[in-house]
């Protein structure tokens, strides 16, 4: 469907452009504002994957240790405590591979406006898991609210590839 097609049908979502922020600016001001939001954090994720591959995340014994030393820090009688034994230490390998690909794909999402939504419910979900973890502090929770934000707006339709991967699939929830 083009753009002309979902302007007609009443559907349409507005497009950012510099002509937008001309005409309105402060609908097309708070969008860049929201797209350059998205990018920023989609590059947060981008330095913590980085990290993980610098640290060999994936095929050493580091995530272990790691969280074995998180562990020590903890109320023994915290749920965090209780997390980190009964799950993230035996399963260490694999967490730490579900943490490495999944800032990757995070990243990727958010960058390039791919799957923007879901890449947003993703960023918000492995903020929370860090919480749970034992690895909280106060910027988790406008990190956690970043995400939301991109999960409810149509930031990868403003710029990125969800408008023209949803025009060509529109049945396709990934895009939306």
């Amino acid at each position: 469907m083009s753009d002309a097609a979902v302007q007609a049908a009443g559907t349409a979502r507005p497009r950012f452009s510099f002509a937008l922020v001309r005409s309105r600016p402060a609908l097309g001001t708070g969008i860049g504002f929201i797209v350059v939001l998205r990018i920023l954090y989609g590059l947060m994720w981008a330095g913590g994957a980085v990290n993980k591959f610098q640290r060999d995340y994936l095929f050493s014994d580091f995530p272990l240790k790691l969280f074995t030393q998180r562990l020590t820090e903890l109320d023994p009688a915290s749920f965090s405590a209780r997390f980190l034994e009964g799950f993230v230490i035996p399963n260490s390998q694999l967490v730490g591979w579900i943490v490495a690909w999944g800032e990757v794909a995070i990243a990727v999402g958010l960058v390039f406006g791919f799957m923007t939504r879901i890449a947003g419910f993703g960023s918000a979900l492995m903020c929370i898991m860090f919480g749970i973890g034992g690895y909280y502090d106060a910027s988790l929770i406008p990190l956690i609210l970043i995400g939301v934000l991109i999960m409810v707006l149509p930031t990868g339709h403003w710029l990125g590839l969800d408008r023209r991967l949803h025009q060509r699939y529109p049945n396709a929830i990934w895009f939306k």
